[in-house]
């Protein structure tokens, strides 16, 4: 099985990652302090560890490393320094658009521009000055710059959830100039290879245009989910993966055409540095490139290069010349992926083979140790895999090989031979079928709905997995079983309901009052105060209420309020009941029979307006209620919505519903007497119908809003958003920021979690 390869540049790799990132989590002061970290622990070697071969200068090497990490961190850093004293104020920004994604959008078209800021002036600020970050700007789609342009967008700047996104600015793009040059042909390329795919099969040319180019914008989202689901999402971005094929089939030919090797490598590089140009990705392009350019470099040297020196190297030259990459997830994915298959696969392989023919024993190897490795990184940035990943993978990537060499053949002819580029791109989406088809077969399989855990949790249990991965790969055959049994069996107590963990580790979330769980186009609310827990509504049957309250750590709802009968508020009674003692419950007007049926053994009355009842340190007092719907009619319906107002922990929500105007105005004699309201659930999702002087009565500094991302509906709709704005309300979306949990500090209405944002991320 061999050792574990070349090691000695990977010290010097992890320092200078860690360094960076202490940099941009807490100030160039931490980055220093893991540089001095290193330089003692060098200086300690120094005294002991001669024993050990290359130990010292490894650690020097790391600790070199780490201190230039930290000095070049520290710079984009501080080119970056403008964001934060710019936020909530008016500001110009120009740069080069990277990027262009289509949004939701239920009006016109709009996308989200990405622009790398080279320079920036403020309000008060004479002239450009020079500054750096990653913006983006939702406008229309109609005018908007092409990826590649120089743009200057003027807005207010506001921060960004998470990842490499610096800031998000809220205003417009207020001019451009097209691409020119190498950019411009690229951006004709990609233009060129769409229109190539328009005669493909509608089924999977987006497919083809995500493998090929990395641009899912197309892709039913149905089918991204369940190509996330079932551990097949990188197929449809451009990585290691897709330049491995590319580099390889031309390799082959070129040598099969007996060219010398510096011809090999001239051309390969040369290929690979083109499809970077064209396809979107990120760090994990970048490392795909720097890779193929050191395994350039030995192949012309006569070496044979080595995967794991070459993997350490790259990292070292992306973080010191692009800081802002250590904190790109595709960069981390791409890296732990490429060191699993070096370092962890031929092991596995090895004793794969002993049991099955070789090659499904490579190709299972390669698959385990890559998905092991990965699932750290993404429970980090919360995502997650299926349990049907490596099979899936095993099924889909031998079909990746021909729709990736098909695509990029037709992406290099669409513009000189638009005929044969045509021809070759829907022969890339035939060979494309058998992926979709994994990704469906294996999301829907038994368990397909299962995922592994995120945060925390998820951390260790991809360690763990690493771990035996590892153990079965290289120990003895002794301990490599005895590995994986205590691997597994630590995977299955990380799994087990959270409730008993504490929270640092996945455990379930303390000190909320209010949460709004993401239950897609539904409503689902619960407030707890003294124990006790009311909750209104439940979602729908297949929207996972029951999850919420299971992250929430509660186990008992005192009270369940069903506003009104549809399903997108009732729908998930019944999967509630069976995960949660519910102990009693209001009816809505005229409910179904379903809902009465989900309810049997539940002591459940329709509530009266003015009704009031104090549970634990929850009193609840019904606002409205009725009158019950002439039909079945949707707009009736809603406006029969009970409206309530709950007041825990010293914090007064009032969640009204799915009313309508009609209904809205009906609340307008009790309004006087809610006090001040610090939340407010939003009427109907945040559709367009919101009475502007209930609004203006309630005036809750903080807007909930429950809605399923990129809906149908419109919801929230952009005059709902206006009018909760323009009162310098804050509104949270549970499609932006997935549940929202509040707490109560001093009578005051906080966040406990942090909102995530589906455009900054």
């Amino acid at each position: 099985m061999g050792g574990w390869g070349d090691l000695r540049l990977v010290p010097a790799a992890v320092a200078a990652w860690a360094a960076s990132l202490a940099c941009w989590a807490a100030g160039v002061r931490v980055g220093a302090v893991v540089a001095a970290l290193c330089g003692a622990a060098t200086l300690v070697a120094l005294g002991w560890g001669r024993r050990v071969p290359g130990l010292v200068p490894a650690l020097v090497l790391a600790a070199v490393a780490s201190a230039a990490s930290t000095v070049t961190t520290g710079a984009a850093v501080e080119a970056r320094a403008w964001i934060a004293a710019h936020v909530d104020a008016p500001v110009e920004v120009r740069g080069r658009v990277t990027e262009v994604r289509p949004v939701d959008s239920h009006g016109a078209p709009r996308v989200a521009v990405r622009i790398d800021v080279e320079a920036w002036r403020g309000a008060r600020t004479d002239g450009w000055r020079t500054g750096a970050g990653l913006i983006v700007v939702l406008t229309d789609a109609d005018g908007a710059p092409g990826r590649g342009s120089e743009a200057t967008a003027l807005g207010t700047a506001g921060a960004a959830a998470r990842g490499t996104v610096d800031a998000l600015l809220d205003g417009r793009i207020v001019a451009s100039e097209p691409p020119a040059g190498w950019r411009a042909v690229a951006e004709d390329a990609r233009t060129s290879f769409r229109a190539a795919l328009e005669a493909a099969p509608a089924a999977t040319a987006p497919v083809v245009a995500g493998m090929v180019l990395g641009d899912t914008s197309a892709m039913d989202p149905a089918l991204v989910a369940q190509m996330r689901a079932s551990g097949l999402a990188h197929l449809t971005a451009v990585s290691g993966a897709h330049f491995a094929i590319l580099a390889v089939a031309l390799g082959a030919a070129l040598r099969r055409a007996r060219a010398s090797p510096v011809v090999v490598a001239v051309a390969t590089v040369a290929a690979c540095g083109a499809f970077a140009a064209v396809v979107s990705g990120g760090g994990s392009v970048l490392r795909a490139l720097a890779m193929a350019a050191i395994a350039a470099g030995a192949l012309v040297a006569g070496r044979r290069g080595q995967s794991v020196p070459a993997l350490a190297a790259t990292v070292l030259v992306l973080l010191l010349a692009r800081p802002e990459l250590a904190r790109d997830a595709g960069l981390a994915l791409s890296v732990a992926a490429v060191a699993a298959i070096g370092m962890l696969a031929p092991g596995l392989a090895s004793r794969l083979r002993r049991r099955i023919a070789a090659p499904l024993a490579d190709a299972a190897a390669v698959t385990l140790a890559a998905q092991a490795a990965c699932i750290p990184v993404l429970a980090a940035i919360d995502a997650s895999v299926g349990p049907w990943a490596v099979p899936a993978n095993a099924v889909a990537t031998p079909f990746a090989i021909p729709v990736t060499l098909l695509g990029v053949a037709a992406l290099a002819l669409a513009g000189p031979a638009p005929g044969v580029a045509q021809v070759l791109a829907d022969a890339a989406a035939r060979c494309a079928y058998p992926v979709v088809a994994a990704a469906r077969a294996f999301a829907d399989a038994p368990g397909g709905d299962l995922a592994s855990a995120v945060g925390p949790r998820g951390v260790l249990l991809g360690a763990a997995l690493v771990l035996a991965v590892a153990v079965v790969a290289r120990a003895r055959r002794r301990w490599s079983r005895a590995g994986a049994v205590a691997a597994v069996a630590l995977a299955f107590l990380l799994h087990a309901p959270p409730r008993w963990l504490p929270e640092a580790l996945g455990g379930a979330v303390d000190g909320w009052t209010v949460v709004a769980c993401d239950v897609g186009q539904g409503d689902a609310l619960v407030v707890r105060g003294g124990g006790a827990v009311v909750m209104v509504d439940a979602g729908t049957a297949d929207a996972d209420a029951a999850g919420c309250l299971a992250r929430l750590g509660v186990a008992r709802v005192d009270l369940l309020v069903l506003t009104h009968e549809h399903a997108d508020h009732t729908g998930g009674v019944a999967e509630l009941r069976d995960a949660v003692d519910v102990r009693r419950a209001w009816l809505p007007p005229e409910p179904a029979e379903s809902t009465v049926a989900a309810l049997t053994g539940v002591p459940s009355a329709a509530p009266a307006a003015g009704e009031a009842v104090r549970l634990g340190g929850v009193d609840v007092r019904v606002l409205q209620t009725g009158p019950a719907p002439r039909s079945r009619d949707g707009t009736d319906v809603n406006d029969s919505s009970t409206a309530v107002r709950l007041e825990a922990d010293g914090l007064v929500v009032v969640a009204l519903g799915d009313l309508e105007v009609e209904g809205q105005r009906r609340l307008a004699p009790v309004v006087a007497s809610l006090g001040a309201v610090d939340v407010v659930k939003a009427a109907h999702h945040g559709s367009a119908a919101q009475d502007a002087a209930l609004v203006r009565a309630i005036a809750a500094p903080i807007v909930l809003v429950s809605v399923g991302e990129g809906n149908d509906y419109g919801h929230p709709s952009a005059e709902a958003l206006a009018l909760y704005g323009a009162g310098g309300a804050a509104v949270l979306r549970t499609d932006l920021c997935g549940d929202v949990v509040l707490g109560a500090r001093d009578g005051v209405p906080v966040l406990v979690r942090r909102c995530r944002d589906s455009v900054g991320g």
